[in-house]
């Protein structure tokens, strides 16, 4: 027994949690965990492609850009990108580019579905915005407003 306020069991939890907690299966399970949790993000998957040391030049550089730019927003612009051409261009369509443009009509679609659930959160926050700073939440409206005239 360390001091009086620690049982014999308590495993360095102090009274009155060593004598709540102690010797509980929960406790037993919080007791084996680690103190500190640590885990690299190499090796990591983005739709089955495996990215870490052995397949990635730099994966410093990766990670550094997947910070910033996500590989969803480097993807959609390149698809929207190649979109622009092939609708400008008259290439020739095959089935590899109408597979194209059908999978990216499909995440449009997906993308332009979320954009009023986004907006029905803009709203809960306005309304909270509206309780706890008016003035904050007029100049958000101005600026609301200010998009008719663009």
């Amino acid at each position: 027994m360390k001091e009086n306020n620690m049982s014999p069991d308590s495993r360095d939890i102090p009274w009155p949690w060593s004598a709540m907690l102690w010797p509980s299966p929960f406790a037993e399970a919080l007791f084996a965990t680690p103190q500190h949790l640590q885990q690299s993000i190499l090796p990591w998957t983005f739709a089955g492609l495996v990215v870490n040391q052995t397949n990635s030049s730099n994966p410093a550089a990766e990670r550094a850009i997947v910070s910033k730019e996500s590989y969803g927003k480097q993807l959609g612009r390149i698809s929207d990108a190649l979109d622009s051409l092939i609708r400008q261009s008259n290439v020739k369509r095959d089935d590899a580019i109408d597979a194209f443009l059908d999978i990216k009509a499909r995440i449009d679609d997906i993308k332009h579905s979320t954009e009023a659930t986004r907006f029905e959160a803009v709203l809960v926050d306005l309304r909270k915005l509206r309780r706890k700073n008016k003035d904050l939440f007029d100049e958000c409206l101005r600026r609301v407003a200010a998009l008719n005239a663009d």
